[in-house]
């Protein structure tokens, strides 16, 4: 099932990270609302990632809600049950006042636990709840079966920690400067610290989730400095949140200057498509017209029908009125500029 879903095997770390980033979410959200009381002692909100090439291992810990052993079986033993779109529908219903709670949770299908075994022939998971006073152990080799067991003496109070044990052709995974790669390709804005082998690998928040007040232009900098790749500063920028028609959260720049001027090959799109700060799509070429390839940013839209991989997205029609939204937006900014500085715009026109 997992390998007829999922055509890109690194997309393992992004869904199990989705996962953790969920548990998280859950844990956070039974504070904020006074379901539990945290207490001194208690584990940071945080993923751990480590890995042993010698082993051909790789080990995905949060300090998330973890599960008890019911959770366990009806979670890990039933495709497609999704405990965190169980989670939002309840949090829909109670009609929460932390609406921010469902705005970060990234799980839709209850399937993107079965990627581990699209790389590994033995997933171990060890989880504990607050709730429960024993850990339990799920263990499969994927081939259809699994096992279930009490566990006493934990490394961790509360959380899950999942071990996979790669297949020779998917060892690279379990290599650290690998791993690293993925996890800044895929998941690099997720809100939880993220380490790998006790290093924080994603140091760089969503800006685009934040009010624009609430970022300085240094931020927007050394975001543009990571997106294009240059110490060049931006010419125009555009911070764009919108839920009507679609819920739309964006950060937008106009480069100074482009490489077609020095008779190189054509620029492509550099506007990046992602789902609750996920990247779905790496340089999508569907959000703007060909005449903006020069624009370089984030697209992030909650609303995107994905398919059950979440590697890219069903609606066509949805995605057209996306991109019909973001081009009006982005000529309005520069008709704006042009009318407010005529010789900085001119000299971005001449440029361009």
């Amino acid at each position: 099932m997992a390998k007829s879903i999922y055509t890109d095997k690194e997309v393992f770390i992004r869904e199990l990270l989705s996962n953790s980033s969920d548990a998280l979410e859950k844990q956070r959200y039974s504070y904020t609302s006074g379901e539990k009381t945290p207490v001194a002692w208690e584990d940071p909100l945080e993923i751990h990632i480590s890995c042993n090439s010698k082993d051909r291992t790789i080990t995905i810990f949060d300090s998330g809600v973890g599960m008890s052993r019911d959770e366990v079986v009806e979670n890990l033993g039933t495709i497609a049950r999704s405990g965190s779109a169980a989670f939002v529908e309840k949090l829909n219903d109670s009609r929460s006042l932390d609406d921010s709670a469902s705005e970060q949770i990234i799980g839709q299908f209850g399937v993107g636990f079965y990627s581990s075994f699209v790389v590994s022939n033995h997933v171990e998971v060890f989880t504990k709840s607050d709730n429960s006073e024993k850990g339990v152990r799920w263990v499969s080799d994927g081939l259809g079966s699994f096992e279930v067991s009490d566990v006493d003496n934990l490394d961790f109070s509360r959380g899950t920690k999942i071990t996979m044990k790669l297949l020779p052709e998917s060892r690279e995974f379990s290599q650290e400067v690998m791993v690293e790669k993925i996890v800044k390709k895929f998941s690099q804005f997720i809100s939880y610290p993220i380490k790998l082998n006790g290093q924080v690998v994603n140091s760089l928040g969503a800006i685009w989730y934040r009010e624009k007040r609430e970022v300085t232009s240094d931020e927007y900098e050394r975001f543009f400095e990571q997106l294009a790749n240059t110490k060049i500063p931006y010419k125009y920028m555009l911070h764009y949140s919108t839920d009507v028609p679609i819920s739309i959260k964006s950060v937008l720049y106009v480069p100074a200057t482009h490489n077609e001027r020095q008779g190189l090959m054509q620029e492509s799109s550099n506007v990046h498509l992602y789902s609750r700060k996920v990247l779905i799509k790496e340089k999508c070429q569907e959000l703007l017209p060909h005449y903006l390839r020069f624009v370089k940013g984030v697209v992030d839209c909650e609303d995107l029908p994905l398919n059950i991989s979440r590697e890219n997205y069903q609606d066509s029609s949805l995605m057209i009125k996306l991109r019909n939204v973001l081009t009006r937006r982005i000529i309005k900014l520069i008709d704006d500029e042009a009318k407010r500085d005529g010789d900085k715009y001119n000299s971005w026109y001449n440029e361009f």
